[in-house]
């Protein structure tokens, strides 16, 4: 970033323009395009690699509703029997929950007599409840928790969204929440959105869609702008894209200010904000590294500005005990706030040139986004005329295309996979079974459903398809294509036999064969690399009819020399490479 301002040491320099900073960096980077450096956004915009004072004119004016940068950390709790919730959320207390979210089985749990079972040694007038999953309608829900003592100034809510009733039923639904002035129930919900793919600024813009229609809806009943926007909660997933996600809620907080202002209602009216980190990104295979990812979202939700933060659990308890998962993933929002002191400075984004326009480039983009879904006659309709999905399931297929030829990196997924441990071996079925069942929108599951492919037919038939990578040419390069090639397959679950450079004679080819391998790379760094590979396959096919050879490298202009040598394909940076580990397990006998 470029500082001019008077008062520093640059004001004794020449100011510089964006043009100039631009030529400059261009003649620098030489045979490298500008391009290379500029930030294609997965949302369709750009963000270039330099900010300057001068753009601070651009800057949204971000409301504050905050003295402190204070968030609630809810538990969440799943309700089958309320005695064993109640003891689940005593317990969360000693991580500092000040907030629980009580997920129910059935509706029939949320009985008086079985609310007081649950909510008992909790004091109801300082610690926010939610209320989730198959619950009474909320009318029912409402008259039950106001008959409850020192309920009514519970700041908690429904974390479900209403659906459609008469005027006369809303109108009767506000009357009731007179008794709960602080409970929120009209929740706009963007994670079944988030777990099908959408983007960052599709999430604001469904939350904006979400909330206009709940005003008119409202309005039409005769509720007062004021009562409806205080009523609501909007719950945004927070993903591991750092300052898009620290930036996400500050563009939603701009944008509802003006929607709001349209309905008349003042500045100061805002939802309350509940963040829950996302379970697209998370690895089942490699639990501890989600650590890191819900982390760092942490981070984004806290510097973002949220009221409410979930943090979910690292791992399922497949991996790894339940008790040290509730310990380390509750020691999360701990170390934050009591180490790293998150909750000492509000929005600690304001003034930082980047961030800024990123703020403003996802306001832009969803702005536009909602009054696109708006002209389709609000959220409502777009959802049963399919223009969501549609929407979402395009953004879907640019991501996907990102991860399966890793321009996007998952640590653990399609990059640098950890061996299975014992605990994983054991409950590799179980551990599948999970990567069924999760969302089309899911990161990890391809990967890991592949690689868990391999292992489960390792344990079974006691053998695993193996790589022998043969390096052979300038060891510099040929080296980082047998790292390339070492950390694809392994993505795979394919075990590397061996890694060696060896020349081109019959004793190499003895070396490359010992151990049976199903498989071998060539990473041939030579300025023609047709001969030396042409000799190989030729040898290895005489050696080892079935073999399969593969070489490390973007396929040369005399490919099909190679090819009719016996050479399989080519992995290089950039291919497909979940289609071509598939491809790999189909030819070795893995089924």
């Amino acid at each position: 970033m470029i500082h001019s301002r008077p008062d520093s040491l640059f004001h004794e320099f020449p100011a510089v323009s964006r043009e100039e900073w631009k030529a400059k960096a261009i003649s620098e980077l030489r045979e490298t395009p500008y391009e290379s450096i500029v930030w294609h956004t997965p949302d369709g915009f750009d963000l270039e690699p330099w900010h300057s004072a001068q753009d601070e004119v651009q800057h949204l004016d971000i409301p504050v509703t905050k003295t402190t940068n204070t968030w609630k950390n809810c538990s969440r709790i799943t309700v089958h029997d309320p005695d064993m919730a109640n003891r689940a959320a005593l317990k969360s207390f000693e991580l500092d929950a000040a907030a629980i979210e009580f997920l129910f089985t059935v509706p029939s749990l949320c009985s008086p007599d079985n609310l007081n079972r649950l909510f008992a040694g909790i004091k109801t007038s300082a610690v926010a409840i939610h209320f989730s999953g198959n619950i009474p309608p909320a009318a029912e829900l409402l008259k039950t928790l106001a008959a409850i003592p020192g309920f009514l100034v519970n700041f908690g809510g429904i974390l479900s969204e209403m659906p459609a009733a008469s005027k006369e039923q809303d109108a009767e639904l506000f009357g009731l929440c007179k008794a709960l002035p602080q409970f929120r129930f009209l929740t706009v919900d963007t994670i079944p959105s988030h777990e099908k793919g959408a983007t960052a600024v599709q999430e604001i813009a469904l939350a904006l869609a979400g909330a206009s229609d709940y005003l008119h809806r409202f309005l039409d009943a005769g509720v007062p702008v004021e009562r409806i926007v205080a009523a609501m909660e909007i719950i945004l997933p927070v993903g591991s894209s750092h300052f898009t996600e620290l930036a996400k809620p500050r563009a939603l907080r701009y944008l509802f200010g003006h929607l709001f202002k349209a309905y008349g209602a003042s500045d100061s009216s805002l939802p309350r904000l509940f963040a829950r980190t996302s379970e697209r990104n998370h690895s089942l295979l490699d639990p501890y590294t989600n650590v890191l990812r819900l982390t760092t979202e942490a981070v984004s939700a806290i510097l973002g500005g949220y009221d409410t933060l979930q943090i979910g659990a690292f791992d399922s308890g497949l991996s790894v005990s339940p008790d040290i998962v509730e310990r380390i993933t509750g020691n999360i929002h701990l170390v934050l706030k009591e180490e790293a002191s998150l909750d000492r400075v509000v929005d600690p984004a304001d003034g930082s040139n980047y961030i800024e326009a990123l703020t403003r480039n996802l306001a832009e983009s969803a702005w536009n986004i909602f009054k696109e879904i708006e002209a389709a006659g609000g959220l409502a309709e777009a959802t049963k005329s399919g223009m969501i999905d549609s929407m979402i399931a395009e953004a879907e297929t640019k991501r996907r295309k990102t991860l399966e030829n890793r321009k996007k990196t998952l640590i653990g997924v399609n990059r640098y996979p950890w061996p299975l441990t014992p605990e994983q071996e054991e409950n590799i079925a179980a551990l599948e079974l999970a990567a069924e069942k999760m969302s089309a929108g899911n990161e990890i599951t391809g990967y890991e459903l592949v690689r868990m492919k391999t292992l489960s037919h390792s344990l079974k038939s006691g053998r695993t398809p193996s790589v022998f990578i043969w390096m052979l040419g300038d060891p510099v390069v040929s080296f980082r294509q047998a790292t390339f090639t070492e950390d694809f397959f392994n993505c795979g679950g394919f075990e590397i036999a061996g890694k060696a450079a060896l020349p081109l004679e019959e004793n190499s080819y003895k070396s490359a064969l010992e151990k049976k391998p199903d498989i071998v790379v060539l990473c041939i760094a030579e300025k023609d690399p047709v001969p030396a590979a042409e000799a190989l396959c030729n040898t290895l096919r005489s050696l080892c009819p079935n073999i399969i050879i593969v070489m490390a490298g973007k396929p040369p202009k005399e490919q099909e020399k190679m090819l009719n040598a016996g050479l399989d394909s080519f992995i290089y940076t950039g291919v497909n490479v979940l289609d071509m580990l598939k491809s790999y397990q189909h030819k070795t006998g893995v089924k």
